[in-house]
C-alpha cells in the first residue's frame, strides 16, 4: 500500500529527467526567438533555422558541402546571408577590403581571426603564438617579414634547379606509367606526390621522397586525416555542444584519442626534418632560411620553428596540387581550352630545356586557363572567418556590430551570378587582355562596374587579401605554369573510365577531399 502511494506520486509529479529536458526546450525557444527578432544581425536574411540557431551551419561544415551550400543560399538571399546567429557571409565585393584589408586610422588594423573556426593547437601554454597562422598583428608581420623573401620571384630564380629537379622526375614516372596510353594513370596522386617533394626540399632541404620511391608518406597522409577530424570538432564547436561541461569533456577525450597517434606521428616526421635542416651549415635560398637566419636573435625555439615548418608544408603543398587536379579535370571536359592550351605552348617551344619559371610567365592564354581554374576550384575553399573588431565596422556599407563572425567563401564569391557571365562554364577567354590577364584589383568602395563581358574580376581573391594575404603567390603560379605547361607539352591526355565524374558531388572540409582523376596519357615525340 505504502510502495502503491509512492508509485502513484512518481507518476503524477514531473521526474527529473523530464524537468531538465523542459529546462533544454525552454531554453533553446527562447534563445531562437531573441536569434530571430532581437538580436542585432535579426535584420539580416537567411534561413530560418540558420538565424535561430547555430546547429544548421554546424551541419553544414559536417557534411563537407558547406561551400556549395552556402553558394546556393547567397543566390537565393542575396549577398548577405546569415549563415549562423551571430556569423554573415558576403559576395559583396566590397567585402574584401572592409573585411581584410588595412583599417587606416583605427585602433586596430585588422578584424582578428575568429578563434572559433580553428583549434588553437600551435599555441603554447604561456599563450604566446607558435606559429605565423596564429600570431597577433605584431607578431604577424614581424613573422611575415622574416619569410616574405623566400617567397620573393628572386629567390624563384634561385629556387628553379630544385623545382625543375621534381619536375623532370614527374614527367619521368608519368612516361614510365603511361603504358603509351592504355594504362590509367591517377594525377591527383602524382601531383601531390610532386609539390610535396617540391616544397619539402625547400623548407627542410630533402624531399619526402615521395617521387623518388613512388608511394605516399606519412606526413601528407597524417595532414588530410588530420583536417577531416577538425572538420568534425569544428562543428561540435559552432553549434555550442562542445562548451556544455560533460559534452565538453567527452568531446575533448574522443578527439584527442582520435588525433593522438596522428599527432604524435607529425611531431616525429616533422622534429627529424628540422634536425637535418638546422644541422646544414651552408645559407639556402629556400622558404626556411629567414626563419633560420632569426633563431638566435628571437630566440626561436623547437615549437615554435616546427610549427611554422608545418605550416608551410602543408599549405605550401596540398593547395597546389588542388588547383593542379582541378585544372587538368576541366582542361580535359573543355576540348575547345585543351586545343588552344595545346596550341600556345607546343608552338612557344622547342625542347623541354626551353621550358622555364620565366618563359612560361610569358603565355598568356595559359595564366587566363589557371585563373579561371582558381575561379571553378579554388584551392583553400574559405577564407578563416574574422570577427569584426572592438567598436564594430561597416562592411560592405553597413554597419556590424562587434565580435559578429564574418567571413568571405571563395566558392560562393567565384560563382556568383552578380559577378560572373554564366558562372558554371569554364572560359579562360575572360581573363585576356585584362590587366595582362591577371586577377584584378579590388576597386573602391562603391565602384561596382563589370567589365564589358559581364565579368566583375576583382571579386576572385583566392590569395585573400590585406596583411594576412597568402605570402606563396609567386612560389604557387611558377609550380602551376611549369608543371601544367610540361604536362601539355610532353603527353596527350584523355579520361580513363569514370574520369568524367571526378567533380561530381565532391566533399570539402576546409581543402578539397580529392578522388582519383583518372586519365590515359600518351607521350609525345
Amino acid at each position: 500500500m505504502f510502495l502503491d502511494a509512492i508509485f502513484q506520486r512518481l507518476l503524477s509529479v514531473p521526474t527529473l529527467a523530464t524537468v531538465i529536458l523542459a529546462a533544454i526546450a525552454l531554453n533553446i525557444l527562447t534563445t531562437a526567438i531573441y536569434n530571430l527578432f532581437l538580436h542585432p544581425l535579426a535584420s539580416h536574411p537567411g534561413p530560418l533555422l540558420s538565424r535561430a540557431l547555430p546547429f544548421a551551419h554546424a551541419l553544414r561544415i559536417l557534411s563537407g558541402h558547406g561551400p556549395t551550400d552556402v553558394h546556393a543560399l547567397h543566390e537565393t538571399y542575396g549577398p548577405v546571408v546569415r549563415l549562423g546567429p551571430n556569423h554573415l557571409s558576403y559576395t559583396d565585393v566590397r567585402a574584401w577590403r572592409d573585411i581584410f584589408g588595412h583599417r587606416a586610422g583605427a585602433d586596430t588594423s585588422e578584424n582578428p581571426k575568429s578563434r572559433l573556426f580553428y583549434r588553437q593547437s600551435l599555441v603554447r601554454r604561456d599563450g604566446n603564438p607558435v606559429s605565423i597562422l596564429d600570431a597577433d598583428r605584431e607578431e604577424h608581420g614581424r613573422l611575415r617579414r622574416a619569410v616574405a623573401g623566400g617567397f620573393s620571384e628572386r629567390a624563384m630564380t634561385a629556387q628553379e634547379p630544385v623545382i625543375q629537379g621534381y619536375v623532370d622526375l614527374l614527367m619521368r614516372r608519368l612516361r614510365e606509367q603511361s603504358g603509351r596510353g592504355k594504362a590509367v594513370v591517377d594525377m591527383v596522386q602524382w601531383y601531390n606526390w610532386t609539390t610535396f617533394d617540391v616544397v619539402g626540399d625547400l623548407v627542410f632541404a630533402e624531399s619526402f621522397g615521395c617521387l623518388e620511391e613512388q608511394r605516399g608518406h606519412t606526413f601528407v597522409d597524417t595532414i588530410t586525416n588530420l583536417v577531416e577530424q577538425q572538420a568534425m570538432f569544428l562543428a561540435l564547436k559552432y553549434s555550442g555542444l562542445a562548451s556544455i561541461g560533460l559534452v565538453k569533456w567527452t568531446v575533448n577525450k574522443l578527439l584527442n584519442f582520435m588525433a593522438a597517434d596522428l599527432l604524435k606521428t607529425l611531431h616525429q616526421v616533422m622534429g627529424a626534418k628540422l634536425q637535418h635542416r638546422l644541422d646544414l651549415k651552408e645559407e639556402r635560398t629556400d622558404l626556411f632560411e629567414g626563419l633560420m637566419s632569426k633563431r638566435e636573435e628571437w630566440n626561436l625555439g623547437m615549437d615554435r620553428l616546427q610549427a611554422n615548418a608545418v605550416l608551410m608544408a602543408a599549405a605550401g603543398s596540398e593547395t597546389t596540387a588542388s588547383l593542379l587536379s582541378g585544372a587538368t579535370y576541366f582542361l580535359l571536359t573543355n576540348p575547345d581550352v585543351m586545343d588552344k592550351l595545346k596550341d600556345e605552348v607546343r608552338s612557344s617551344f622547342n625542347s623541354v630545356s626551353d621550358i622555364t619559371i620565366a618563359s612560361v610567365g610569358r603565355l598568356p592564354y595559359l595564366l587566363a586557363f589557371l585563373n579561371e581554374a582558381l575561379r571553378r576550384y579554388p584551392p583553400a575553399v574559405s577564407n578563416l572567418p574574422r570577427e569584426v573588431c572592438e567598436g564594430g565596422a561597416i562592411i560592405a556599407g553597413q554597419y556590424i556590430p562587434e565580435k559578429t563572425i564574418v567571413e568571405i567563401q571563395h566558392y560562393a564569391m567565384n560563382h556568383s551570378s552578380q559577378h560572373w557571365e554564366e558562372p558554371f562554364a569554364f572560359r579562360p577567354d575572360r581573363w585576356l587582355n585584362k590587366v595582362d590577364g591577371a586577377i584584378g584589383e579590388v576597386r573602391e568602395s562603391g565602384e561596382e562596374e563589370k567589365d564589358p563581358d559581364g565579368d566583375r574580376l576583382e571579386a576572385m581573391q583566392v590569395f585573400s587579401m590585406g596583411p594576412r594575404n597568402c605570402v606563396g603567390r609567386n612560389l604557387a603560379y611558377a609550380e602551376m605554369r611549369l608543371i601544367i605547361a610540361r604536362v601539355i607539352f610532353e603527353f596527350d591526355l584523355k579520361f580513363a573510365e569514370g574520369g568524367k565524374e571526378w567533380l561530381h558531388n565532391p566533399e570539402v572540409y576546409t581543402i578539397w577531399k580529392k578522388k582519383p582523376l583518372n586519365v590515359h596519357l600518351t607521350p609525345v615525340n
